[in-house]
């Protein structure tokens, strides 16, 4: 089971904003709706995860039910469809494995999980997963981002140590490369076609990792519409470098080079996408959303990218 599911989990994979009504309660309609538009133009691949998804703004229950929520909705689009769904940023192992069992109960193919506990040594990262996996019995996808050493403080890479032994743990099947690190992702790379690796960053990123067998990354501008996902996936896959370019400069650059470099990924994102209309911008302290006038900026950078995205698709 675990290979088919690593198998199927390339090209976009798609992740699951959180949003927000006025009173900072989740949004349940909105995302419901935003599910099905990213469904309906061509997405099956869904992940709820730390930040984009906004766990470190939700309570330990309000992740149960924002994962479960996401698990039912997804998988009655499509029972084929796959949805990943994540534990709390900062936990217990025991934690992890309660969060685990609950999304195997509630149908998920995978559970994400990152580990913000300071590093002391691959075993301790190792025996963590590991015992995850042996108590809940569902598939792992490993959220790697640098640690903090547990000996000095720093932030430091995941050691290529690690990244060769996680085959050691059979539940993990896939990894999320989060150091957007040059060295790093390539160590990462190593693991396929074992674990299936997730990239994440811009489209013209990835890119540069196909001849290391980069077979999977996270949505990025394609939050706004799957078509843009799948087209590049599509043109990735028979190396048509017209519609690469098309893509990377004229619907990515655009919101990479003006807003996110501006304002930051996790604030740009949902301003990108209130001004498609998917969604409101807010978010709960201490994550400020931009304000109105940084907003006018996204809101005509989405004109453009919606344009641009009309004669890809040819509509």
């Amino acid at each position: 089971m675990f290979d088919e599911i690593k198998d199927r989990l390339q090209g976009c994979v798609y992740t699951i904003y959180t949003p927000f009504d006025e009173n900072e309660k989740i949004d349940y309609d909105a995302l419901d709706s935003y599910l099905e538009h990213i469904y309906r133009t061509g997405g099956r691949k869904f992940y709820a995860m730390a930040y984009n998804s906004r766990y470190s703004q939700l309570t330990h229950t309000e992740i149960l039910n924002l994962n479960e929520f996401c698990i039912r909705k997804v998988k009655m689009l499509d029972t084929h469809n796959i949805v990943i769904v994540g534990d709390p940023i900062h936990c217990s192992t025991k934690e992890t494995i309660t969060f685990s069992q609950h999304a195997k109960d509630a149908g998920a193919d995978l559970v994400s999980l990152l580990v913000r506990e300071k590093y002391f040594s691959d075993e301790q990262i190792l025996d963590h997963y590991a015992e995850v996996g042996r108590e809940s019995r569902i598939g792992i996808l490993v959220h790697e981002m640098p640690f903090v050493s547990g000996m000095d403080g720093t932030q430091m890479h995941w050691p290529y140590s690690l990244f060769k032994a996680l085959p050691k743990v059979p539940e993990i099947i896939a990894l999320k490369e989060d150091a957007k690190d040059f060295k790093t992702t390539c160590m990462a790379l190593e693991v396929e076609p074992r674990i299936r690796v997730i990239i994440a960053g811009r489209k013209s990123n990835f890119i540069t990792y196909r001849s290391y067998g980069a077979r999977a990354y996270l949505n990025g501008i394609s939050m706004l519409d799957a078509r843009i996902g799948e087209a590049f996936w599509a043109a990735y896959e028979s190396n048509d470098q017209l519609t690469t370019q098309f893509i990377l400069e004229r619907i990515e650059a655009p919101f990479f080079d003006r807003c996110a470099a501006k304002y930051g990924w996790h604030r740009s994102n949902k301003a990108l996408l209130q001004a498609a209309g998917l969604m409101h911008r807010r978010d709960r302290m201490p994550l400020k959303h931009i304000d109105d006038k940084e907003f006018l900026i996204v809101d005509e950078v989405h004109k453009e990218v919606k344009a641009a995205c009309k004669e890809l698709f040819n509509t």
